[in-house]
């Protein structure tokens, strides 16, 4: 049996329907449990009154074209958000096919498709972020691939695949919108995968400090990747909580 069809490389079984993993990032006070209402994205500028980009609301769904504020667009994209959280864990993806590009789109797909006729579509829209779209097709399938190899070869700890994967996706920018809350997503079904714990990422949570200081360590770890591949370590330390086990089962 190889490593990515492992019986210890699937979800765990103790988790049925959503299991909370939210870091600090993601709470709100009143909030009382188990659905997460909102899935933070430290490459978005903070919801609140800012105006919807109008370029943007040409690709709302119908239902949605009245939506005015950033704040109503992410009330509006939370339980999309949610239920895909639900699909995803249901489906109990083993991690060949978490690595698949077919997957990686259709969570896409799940977490967006209420809201976002670009939901799942890999973008052909240049952005001021990520490869020109031309690349896409080639760079991230290669990311993939690339993933799939230090899983089998246990090339770097898990959460260092995990994260050097999420910094390629996030780099190459595969959707024209909600790719850091995707990549995120899959980062952590990709860890349960691997063998580590549902918390192990707490993805600033446990640094103590705002939101904004947050978004900066993690924007800024990501650019120093950029620059020098092995540079990872900021990263880890941004995003694996400090008391997280990190290594192979």
């Amino acid at each position: 049996m190889g490593l990515l069809s492992a019986p210890w490389m699937r979800r765990p079984n103790g988790c049925s329907g959503l299991c909370d993993t939210r870091s600090n990032l993601e709470r709100d006070d009143d909030d009382e449990g188990v659905l997460p209402v909102s899935m933070f994205d430290p490459l978005n500028q903070p919801y609140g009154a800012t105006p919807v980009d109008e370029d943007d609301r040409q690709y709302l769904l119908d239902v949605h074209r009245d939506i005015a504020t950033m704040a109503e667009l992410n009330d509006a994209e939370s339980s999309n958000i949610a239920d895909a959280r639900f699909w995803i864990r249901d489906e109990a993806f083993e991690v060949a096919e978490l690595l698949s590009l077919g997957v990686q789109c259709d969570v896409h797909r799940r977490m967006f498709d209420r809201v976002w006729d670009w939901a799942g579509r890999i973008r052909t829209r240049e952005l001021s972020i990520g490869v020109e779209p031309y690349r896409i097709r080639e760079d991230w399938p290669g990311a993939l691939g690339d993933a799939s190899y230090w899983v089998e070869h246990r090339t770097y700890s898990p959460a260092e695949v995990v994260l050097r994967l999420h910094h390629r996706t996030v780099q190459i920018h595969p959707f024209q919108n909600g790719n850091g809350r995707h990549a995120r997503m899959l980062a952590e079904e990709l860890a349960l995968g691997l063998g580590l714990e549902e918390d192990c990422f707490s993805w600033g949570g446990h640094l103590g400090v705002p939101l904004e200081q947050q978004r900066a360590a993690y924007l800024d770890s990501l650019r120093r990747l950029d620059k020098n591949p092995g540079d990872v370590e900021p990263l880890l330390q941004f995003a694996l909580d400090p008391q997280a086990d990190d290594s192979w089962p």
